[in-house]
């Protein structure tokens, strides 16, 4: 298939109409021909099927594009499908031209009708999954003549190569570990062959497995039915039923599929994390590996990989406090010189930390771990001890990939437990709430002390909603309070002897402490000694005179205590707790 726009844009509605069948589904046993539900037979003309693999749920024995079982997945509706058509047959057709071999980087595109004991290439479906520790692929070609015969290579890589659908001349991307599956039945019958080869790119020419230079496809491993299956529809004709044109029939041998279980295969050994994102179809001459290749449908994206990505992100309340926190996580360590997995802030996540320190809304390396090229499996992420001043506030995590999950484990807040699967994101995001103090200072004035202010014990505050005493230093403190937010802190009674000054003040946290470590945000208050005043005035005649008194703050007008009393005989103005200040008494004396 080549890159041109018209081709293009068949593929894209290609993909939105496959995405729709998987939508739409198919009812059981669908468009399987045979009763039975299989269209293959290894010899003969007995329907000889074979079940998926242990672990997946795919039908890739049975010649069909249907699932036959019910709770079974085949090309109708499987997740995850990519689908690639070829250019029309005929003179507008595209191969690989000038004796193209496998083992060929530097390829030829031609245009031209294919030949008619060749392979004429019409589709080309991938799909993968992850199931039951085990990664597994699903490869399956249509083409348009009817050969006893076929001989078809599907190519994995990791790079790309685009363009490679148009005429002239190319250098497939090829990089070490790259897959070829190669899928040959022959004429009269039998089960398919499957073999698995590598790109090598180093080392002896005794791993190639036909070159006798490097680089080269190595040498074949034989596929068995422990780790794949696969299957052609030699028994009958089977309906295609995934757009465009659909449905679609597909006669006798023009239809082939096979499933393989890669790691039991071996292409993915613990520890290791590899990830493909393209492949191709090729059709080879002959069941001989250095046949010349010829038709091919171009590369399409594909999404292949046994790891995934795991996020753990510290944010502290409110954001930006300098403060490390301490990690432990079950994800491994990487081995020297591997980078399975890569993370960024520290690269042993087995214990790490991080800081907030100076972001506001945003994220950056210094609080998130962001570890890679995590192979797929169950891990933990715990946090350590909260630093003096915190507070654990939540954890919320979030995941992408079909069955990748994060979630606050149940019995410890502090802990999350992740599942990662292929292609899979987890972020699961701490947060902590710093916690500050507010240092109430409370002095007054006692002139058998000196002069100044005096620490002044047994005054009574109160913030948000706690009551507390001063001390003999004067001191009363509140912790365990939010950084960055605003309190009212109130004197609510003052020692005796003496008034408040002031009954409240707004104080805002501003950093993080407690009443015994750090910095508590201070505050201060006075209150002032108070003084009993009583004026009296009688007459040394019983009654022959009458008094009048009154007493004010000096220069006003403002009485205190009982002012004004008289005229009488005798007359009394008593002024209790006047605070230090000057005050004026008349007393007018009325005969």
């Amino acid at each position: 298939m080549g890159s041109r726009s018209s081709v293009a844009n068949t593929r894209s509605r290609l993909i939105a109409a496959s995405a729709l069948v998987v939508l739409l589904g198919y009812p059981t046993p669908g468009f399987a021909d045979a009763a039975s539900g299989c269209d293959f037979a290894a010899t003969g003309s007995t329907p000889s099927c074979t079940a998926p693999l242990s672990g997946s749920t795919f039908e890739g024995g049975d010649g069909n594009l249907v699932p036959n079982t019910a709770g079974h997945t085949d090309w109708s509706n499987v997740a995850q499908l990519n689908t690639d058509i070829d250019t029309p047959s005929g003179s507008s057709d595209n191969s690989f031209g000038q004796g193209t071999k496998e083992d060929d980087a530097n390829v030829t595109v031609v245009d031209g009708s294919i030949p008619p004991n060749k392979s004429d290439l019409t589709r080309f479906y991938e799909a993968s999954s992850f199931a039951s520790g085990s990664n597994f692929v699903y490869l399956g070609w249509e083409r348009t003549n009817v050969l006893g015969t076929a001989n078809m290579d599907f190519e994995i890589n990791q790079a790309t190569t685009p363009g490679l659908g148009n005429a002239g001349a190319h250098t497939i991307n090829r990089t070490a570990g790259d897959l070829l599956v190669t899928f040959d039945f022959n004429n009269g019958g039998g089960m398919p062959v499957l073999g698995l080869l590598t790109w090598v790119t180093s080392g002896a020419t005794s791993q190639c497995f036909s070159s006798n230079t490097l680089p080269c496809w190595g040498n074949r491993v034989n596929l068995n039915s422990s780790d794949s299956e696969g299957a052609v529809n030699n028994l009958d004709s089977v309906t295609d039923p995934i757009p465009p044109n659909a449905p679609r029939n597909l006669p006798a041998l023009t239809f082939g599929e096979t499933a393989i279980n890669l790691t039991a295969a071996g292409v993915f050994p613990a520890g290791v994390c590899k990830a493909f994102g393209s492949a191709f179809l090729k059709s080879r001459a002959s069941s001989s590996f250095p046949a010349e290749v010829k038709d091919f449908v171009a590369p399409m994206p594909v999404s292949i990989s046994n790891c995934g990505e795991i996020k753990v992100i510290k944010h502290s309340q409110p954001r930006g406090i300098n403060q490390a926190f301490g990690f432990t996580s079950t994800i491994p360590n990487p081995a020297s010189g591997s980078t399975t997995p890569s993370c960024a802030a520290d690269a042993t996540p087995s214990s790490f930390s991080l800081n907030d320190n100076g972001n506001t809304t945003a994220d950056s390396t210094g609080n998130t771990e962001d570890c890679k090229n995590v192979p797929a499996g169950s891990y933990t992420v715990t946090e350590g001890a909260e630093p003096s001043g915190f507070t654990f506030g939540g954890l919320t995590c979030t995941a992408s990939g079909s069955g990748s999950s994060g979630v606050q484990d149940s019995t410890t807040p502090t802990k999350a437990d992740i599942t990662i699967t292929p292609n899979g994101v987890v972020t699961c995001t701490f947060t902590n709430r710093g916690t500050g103090a507010i240092l109430v200072t409370k002095t007054g004035k006692n002139v058998s002390l000196g002069t100044g202010q005096h620490p002044l014990a047994g005054a009574n505050f109160t913030v948000n909603g706690v009551t507390k005493t001063t001390d003999a230093n004067g001191h009363a403190c509140f912790s365990g309070l939010t950084v960055g937010h605003s309190y009212t802190v109130t004197e609510t009674k003052a020692p005796t002897g003496y008034g408040r000054d002031t009954a409240s003040k707004s104080v805002t946290v501003t950093s993080v402490s407690t009443c015994s470590s750090g910095t508590p945000t201070g505050v201060t208050f006075t209150d002032s000694p108070l003084t009993d005043v009583s004026v009296s005035a009688t007459s040394e005649v019983s009654g022959a005179t009458n008094t009048s008194i009154s007493c004010v703050v000096q220069g006003t007008s403002t009485n205190v205590g009982n002012s004004p009393q008289g005229p009488s005989d005798p007359a009394t103005v008593t002024a209790n707790g006047l605070k230090p200040g000057t005050y004026s008494c008349t007393l007018v004396v009325d005969p």
